[in-house]
């Protein structure tokens, strides 16, 4: 059964519903004040806006009901500029298993759909700005970075267009990707020239061109400095991370170490007995005198 809850503040006209298998512990004040910053981070000075944003918990038994479908990965999605729908008893396979975080992202995807949504905004901007302004981050990013710079498997920034088709370990590193590139800008060039990003895509109805007047790079350059960024750092990460491999390196070295000593002291061993044999024909040579 369907219930409703709404949120109208005195600060802005927006209005949050909750409808469905709504948790307990969320408040959708809350999540309306989270809304809030999250549009003034994309458009300073951001007050109002009269349409509601409704928020749908289901279970899996109602998805045929609701006529929707996510990806067999998928943790919650954002449906044009004013659905949410998030399975509660299906919690994303990788990232946030926190419903909490699962929501703030997709009003993420909301909120920018509601921005800037008239124009094509790069699916790896939205997944990567989702991430970051949610918080919601996979604690073994790193090491699925890492893998992926060892396998050759980064995915190009273009290709994340095709997301929701991708299987679920390639949907992780695109994810994972994602996220790195908006830290890497957010970090590198501040939240200030965000909205600006934005905007110029709007003014000359072209990311890249916004890209190149904003960060003075194309899409391929940035694809190239997040490519040697990653491996900078990760390369060797996952080495660090995995227990039972590193009590197998461990093992492996003490094993080593074994085998090398073990040798030494054999052609320490060998090297007397030859000393020991040499002084012996020396010893008989001067007898034979």
């Amino acid at each position: 059964m369907l219930f409703v809850i709404s949120c109208l503040s005195t600060v802005s006209a927006v209005e949050i519903k909750l409808k469905g298998y709504v948790p307990p512990d969320f408040s959708a004040i809350v999540l309306h004040e989270e809304y809030v910053k999250i549009r003034q981070i994309l458009q300073p000075g951001f007050i109002d806006e009269p349409d509601p944003v409704t928020i749908i918990f289901y279970s899996g038994k109602d998805e045929r009901i609701l006529g929707v479908r996510l990806p067999e990965w998928g943790g919650g999605g954002a449906i044009g500029t004013d659905s949410i729908i998030v399975p509660v008893d299906r919690p994303s396979a990788f990232y946030s298993s926190d419903l909490l975080k699962v929501t703030l992202h997709e009003l993420v995807h909301i909120a920018v759909n509601r921005t800037y949504g008239y124009i094509r905004i790069p699916r790896w901007v939205h997944e990567g700005l989702a991430m970051a302004l949610s918080g919601e981050i996979a604690f073994d990013e790193h090491i699925i970075l890492s893998k992926a710079v060892l396998t050759n498997s980064l995915v190009p920034l273009d290709s994340i267009e095709k997301l929701n088709f991708f299987p679920e370990a390639k949907a992780r590193i695109a994810y994972s990707q994602c996220h790195f590139a908006m830290r890497f800008l957010l970090d590198n060039y501040g939240y200030d020239l965000l909205p600006e990003l934005l905007n110029n895509a709007v003014k000359y109805r072209n990311f890249e061109t916004a890209a190149i007047h904003t960060y003075g790079l194309a899409t391929s350059e940035l694809q190239d400095i997040l490519t040697k960024e990653i491996s900078a750092r990760y390369r060797f990460a996952f080495l660090f991370s995995d227990s039972s491999l590193i009590w197998f390196l461990i093992l492996l070295l003490a094993v080593v170490g074994f085998m090398v000593t073990r040798s030494r002291k054999k052609q320490k061993m060998l090297q007397m007995e030859y000393q020991e044999q040499l002084e012996t024909e020396s010893i008989d040579s001067d007898s034979n005198i």
